[in-house]
């Protein structure tokens, strides 16, 4: 009974008929039975694998690494970049109707305008280049483009324009202050005192100025007639520069001036012009002092000296009277 219930739990194993195993063949090769060549066991092993067919690769989107906590952050994001543009295009339509309500509202009517520093040019002259007229809307002017068309007139220095609301406008215009007369194109030329010009003379703007002529490498000396008149005016001469009939620059004579009610010629050589003028001023200050100034006809300084020459009328005199 023993033997009986091993042969029963004894557990052989299937091979499928007509094929004999991997297992079979090698315990044969053992056995020295039915031998087979290694080559059909491979081939063997390999007919049992099972044969897997190749899957075509289709078209796949990238995942993207998106959670629920991300996608609630990105809502939110775009929630309030939502409501930023949308308070940014209220603002910008509220400005807009703001603005136009301002340009056409009659509260802010230009009602008073005022104008100074102006003597050459004329105040409806100024208020027709820069376009402000009483009536109109202050919010309306642009103060920028007024003051760069006011600046384009030859008189017209610098300007400054400042708007009071609702209608009020102040112009400050500074002017070019003309020094010299000059012609040019056989046309008559104010000058500033830096000889530059300025505009023509006509009857309506007319003053007593001294003439600016220009001898020989005048052109040299013309960019210190400014200093030159700046320290003529505080050097102490007994008249002012406005009352010199001409001016003459050369290079041989310097600054040449003509003081008609004395009838007086002055003459300021160019090296050294400055204490040449201190001494000029000096010398002419004291002949004006001791009222002789009709018996000089001209006075020289250069090289730190000064000359006087008589009148001729001074010299007859002195010649006729007789010698001690």
């Amino acid at each position: 009974m023993a033997i009986g219930s091993e042969r029963k739990n004894r557990r052989v194993p299937y091979e499928p008929k007509g094929r004999p195993s991997v297992v079979s063949a090698a315990k044969n090769a053992a056995g020295g039975k039915n031998v087979r060549k290694k080559g059909n066991v491979k081939k063997a092993a390999e007919a049992k694998k099972p044969s897997r067919k190749k899957k075509r690769r289709g078209l796949s989107l990238p995942s993207l690494p998106f959670s629920s906590q991300g996608f609630w952050r990105f809502l939110r994001w775009s929630l309030a970049l939502s409501l930023i543009g949308f308070l940014m295009f209220g603002a910008a339509v509220g400005l807009l109707k703001a603005w136009r309500f301002c340009v056409t509202s009659p509260y802010f009517a230009i009602t008073d305008i005022q104008v100074s520093g102006n003597s050459q040019v004329r105040t409806s002259e100024v208020l027709e280049i820069c376009g402000i007229r009483e009536g109109a809307n202050s919010m309306a002017v642009r103060i920028h483009d007024a003051e760069q068309e006011l600046v384009k007139n030859p008189w017209v220095e610098s300007v400054s324009i400042r708007r009071e609301l609702p209608g009020t406008f102040i112009i400050k215009i500074k002017e070019r202050e003309p020094a010299f007369f000059a012609k040019k194109d056989q046309t008559l030329f104010f000058l500033n005192i830096k000889g530059q010009f300025i505009a023509p003379v006509t009857s309506r703007n007319y003053r007593s100025l001294p003439m600016l002529e220009l001898g020989p490498g005048g052109d040299d000396m013309l960019p210190m007639l400014g200093d030159f008149s700046k320290m003529f005016e505080s050097s102490g001469f007994p008249f002012r520069l406005s009352q010199i009939s001409w001016v003459r620059l050369s290079a041989a004579s310097g600054f040449e001036l003509y003081w008609e009610p004395r009838r007086m010629h002055l003459a300021i050589g160019f090296e050294g012009w400055q204490e040449n003028l201190k001494r000029m001023a000096s010398v002419v200050s004291d002949v004006e002092k001791r009222k002789e100034t009709e018996r000089v006809s001209s006075i020289r300084a250069a090289d730190g000296q000064v000359w006087m020459t008589r009148t001729p009328e001074e010299k007859k005199e002195a010649s006729a009277k007789p010698a001690r």
